[in-house]
């Protein structure tokens, strides 16, 4: 009987020893893919604030264009009237001088 006690406490031991071994091994198994993890999200993060400022730069340079042309628009709505009255003038036969440059053109 007592080579059973030994053989039992042998036993523990041993169940220890390996349930032991295997917690970590499962821990240390799980540090490189937790490091993935978090160099995966920090990727994410980066990606999210390149993307954020890219986003903000296209806002910006879409203000810019919108404003060209608003501007392009004007000009071209002046020069049609400009080019309208001189055809009236030429139509009207009057002699040269043509009509002043409109104002506003170059602005």
């Amino acid at each position: 009987m007592n080579d059973w006690g030994i053989i039992g406490s042998v036993s523990v031991a041993v169940i220890g020893v390996c349930g032991t071994w295997l917690a970590t091994k499962i821990q240390h198994k799980g540090k490189p893919e937790n490091a993935l993890i978090d160099q995966l999200q920090e990727q994410i993060k980066a990606d999210r604030d390149d993307n954020d400022k890219r986003l903000a730069d296209m806002k910006s340079d879409i203000a810019d264009l919108k404003s060209e042309q608003a501007k392009s628009k004007r000009r071209e709505r002046i020069r049609d009237d400009y080019i309208n009255k001189l055809r009236r003038h030429i139509e009207d036969g009057n002699p040269p001088p043509a009509p002043d440059w409109p104002e506003g053109l170059y602005d």
